[in-house]
Parts: C-alpha cells; structure tokens; sequence
C-alpha cells in the first residue's frame, strides 16, 4: 500500500504512521468472525486495477505518442544482467505458486469443488494481462523513462492519478483480509486450534501475521523485491525442489517397500530407473536455480 499512499498529497508526513493506519485497518477486519462480505469489493478492486493501467498508459501516449512501437527493433526487452533474471524469475515463480498455495485453502470456499477451473482460468487470464500491459507499458515509456520496481511510478501527479491512488489503497485494505485469513488458517491447522474453539488464539495468530508484514512493509525497499525474494526462495522451493524429492522418495519405496528401504540405497547405484534420473536432474536444476536466484535477489534487497 505504501506504493499508493508516499505520492498521495494527503499523508501523516510519517511513512510509519502512514503505514500504521491501513494496517491496523486490515488487522480489525481480518479478526471478525466472518470476512465473507469483503468478497464484494472484488469487482472494485479489479476496477482500480482497470483505472490505474489505463491512466498509466494515456500518460505513456500523451508523454511518448507511438514512438516505442515504431522503434520496437531498438528495444531490449529481456533481463539486463544475472540479478534482474533473478528478479523475473522469482515473480513467474510467484506467480505459480498460487497453485500449491490455493489448494491448502480450498476447504475453506464455498464451493471448493470449482477450485481448479477457477484457477485455472484465473491464471491464464493474468499470463496474457501481465504478458500484454507489462510489455505495452514499457514499450510506451521506452524513450523517456525505465523502470526501476514497479509501473506505478509512471503514474502522472493528476487528481486522477489521487483517486486511483486512493481506491487502490481502499481495496487493497478491505482485500487483504482475504489472504491474511486462509494463511492464518493454515497456521491454526498446524497449531491444532479448533475451527469454532479458541477464537481468541485464531485473532492473535492473524493480527501477528498483520504486524509481520507491516514490519517488511517499513524495512523492504519495495513490493517488488518482496514479491521476488519470496517467489525465488519459499515458492521455488515448494514448486521445483520438494516435488522431484519427493517422486524420487516414493519411487525408490514403491520399488522395494519402506522395510526394505535402508538397504535398498546401498544398491542405488546399479538399479536407478530413468524415472530417478530425470527426477535427479531436476532436482538439481531446481536446487541450483533456488540457491542462485535467492543469493542475488537478496543481495539486490540489501543493496536498495
């Protein structure tokens, strides 16, 4: 929220107590008992995102005209180094890992049966959005601008810009309980705190989520480096490390049964399958590109 609220003209002139606020806002709706008329401001969000792209790219034509797709040739729209790879990679591997992480919550949907269609179609819909505007926009701002972190800094100082600014940081308020709730659900299910029980311990967990990451809100240098740290370290390691781990586990197991398993390792070498070999080699690749890509993003988040 911080990246809609330091270029608002009404502020605190605090950075912390302009990031207290809507956090204890988001805290005090995330600890009522029922957050499911929050789901309503969904279409609105999707209207500010809507508003803030479009204000973005009539500040891109009006700055720049055409210029940039007629001079697409000169474009290097690729990574320029190692470290901004490492940043890519980490937000496509945030974003896939909405897949591992939606299934744990789906038991809390109203219809969890419509999961996987719904995900589905969700994703492919924000490919082509990321794919579509986050090439426009750079391509519109190619002769006069780069961007370092994310496209809101292209947004012009209008009053327009201030209410795009202002309904996003409503939505992201009144829409952040609903990822605060599943993820403080999934640490009550580890706790074993009953579903109905213990209401008091279900609102401890959720407003101490709230001041976790109220905390890297203040010290991280931006949404961006957050998104991408988190994508190429603890989704990386969800998405392309465990899964392979795991297949080699369960092969070697099926094959000779968990009694037999401690024995069946001193044969590994002469009995390994090609399904163990591939499972090997990704898993390799997984473990060298999480290690690689989180060393450097970090050293890019201790750098900024």
């Amino acid at each position: 929220m911080m990246s809609f609220i330091t270029d608002m003209p009404i502020t605190t002139g605090s950075n912390k107590v302009d990031l207290l606020i809507p956090s204890v806002i988001v805290s005090l709706l995330s600890c009522a008992p029922d957050i499911s008329f929050l789901s309503n401001f969904s279409a609105l969000g999707l209207l500010a995102l809507a508003l803030s792209f479009t204000v973005i790219a009539w500040q891109g034509v009006d700055d720049n005209g055409l210029y940039g797709f007629y001079h697409m040739d000169e474009l290097n729209l690729f990574p320029k180094n190692w470290t901004d790879a490492s940043s890519w990679f980490g937000v496509v591997a945030f974003g896939y890992g909405i897949v591992p992480v939606i299934f744990n919550i789906r038991d809390s949907m109203a219809q969890p049966e419509y999961v996987q269609p719904s995900t589905k179609i969700g994703l492919i819909m924000v490919f082509v959005g990321y794919i579509t505007i986050s090439n426009g926009v750079r391509i519109l701002f190619s002769p006069a601008h780069v961007f370092d972190g994310d496209v809101l800094q292209a947004m012009p100082d209008t009053w327009i810009s201030f209410i795009v600014r202002l309904l996003m940081t409503f939505v992201v308020a009144v829409t952040a309980p609903l990822i605060v709730v599943p993820c403080g659900e999934l640490i009550e299910g580890k706790l074993g705190i009953d579903e109905t029980d213990h209401f008091s311990q279900k609102v401890t967990i959720r407003v101490l989520l709230c001041v976790v990451c109220t905390i890297l809100a203040e010290y991280a240098p931006g949404f961006v480096h957050i998104v991408s740290f988190i994508g190429c370290f603890c989704v990386a390691i969800a998405g392309f490390v465990l899964p392979p781990l795991f297949s080699i586990q369960l092969a070697l197991k099926q094959d000779r049964g968990d009694h037999d398993f401690l024995r069946f390792k001193t044969m590994l070498p002469s009995l390994i399958s090609p399904q163990i070999v591939g499972d090997l080699g990704l898993l390799v690749v997984g473990v060298a590109a999480t290690v690689i890509t989180s060393i450097l993003t970090f050293i890019e988040m201790i750098v900024e």
